[in-house]
């Protein structure tokens, strides 16, 4: 995995209404995320990055609509936790229910998935985490190395806590979705697919 050194736990005042604000002033283009009241530019993603958050939104949609369950996988889209005024990244897939609507961001989340970039900080990752797994709807939370076949899913239903898969045959269960499948598929079309060498 590479994440960063941890660096000190930085607590800003921005609040998500002044985050919002703050977007408005900000290029098209960049993205941001409001961590522990501290606002984040995040890296842009590179291709093998993109293709690997494709892939789960593809596998945990298809999985919504063979089980005709309300549910979409989004990529890039803001989440929140009720109550918690400090908080609001973007994670690389965000499954959310029902219909999609007008706003920027949900609190309703099931699941929230990151990929991971050189940039990212194992203070940040940890910190997104937490938040992550307090959110009172959430069922998952998955952690993707793009480098290697690393996959970290917490769950609910396990306490959260994590099950690392470092096998490109490692399966992927997620009951509540109705997905099955296996680690390689997430990285179908990047460097790590077997089927491109």
């Amino acid at each position: 995995m590479t994440v960063h050194a941890p660096l000190p736990p930085a607590s800003g005042t921005m609040d998500v209404d002044e985050f919002m604000a703050f977007l408005q002033t900000r290029p098209d283009g960049e993205r941001w995320d409001l961590i522990e009241g501290v606002a984040v530019v995040m890296a842009p993603a590179s291709y093998a990055h993109q293709r690997i958050t494709y892939n789960l939104c593809s596998l945990l949609n298809g999985a919504f609509a063979t089980r005709q369950l309300d549910l979409f996988a989004y990529f890039d889209a803001g989440v929140r936790s009720p109550g918690v005024r400090n908080f609001q990244p973007q994670p690389d897939v965000v499954v959310v229910p029902g219909v999609a609507g007008h706003n920027y961001y949900s609190e309703q989340f099931q699941l929230a998935g990151e990929v991971l970039s050189p940039t990212n900080t194992r203070a940040e990752i940890d910190l997104k985490l937490r938040r992550y797994r307090e959110a009172p709807d959430n069922h998952y939370v998955v952690v993707i190395e793009p480098r290697e076949f690393l996959v970290l899913i917490y769950a609910r239903s396990r306490d959260w806590e994590p099950l690392t898969l470092t096998d490109a045959d490692g399966r992927i269960e997620m009951p509540e979705f109705g997905l099955t499948c296996r680690v390689v598929d997430l990285y179908r079309g990047t460097p790590l697919d077997p089927q491109r060498k």
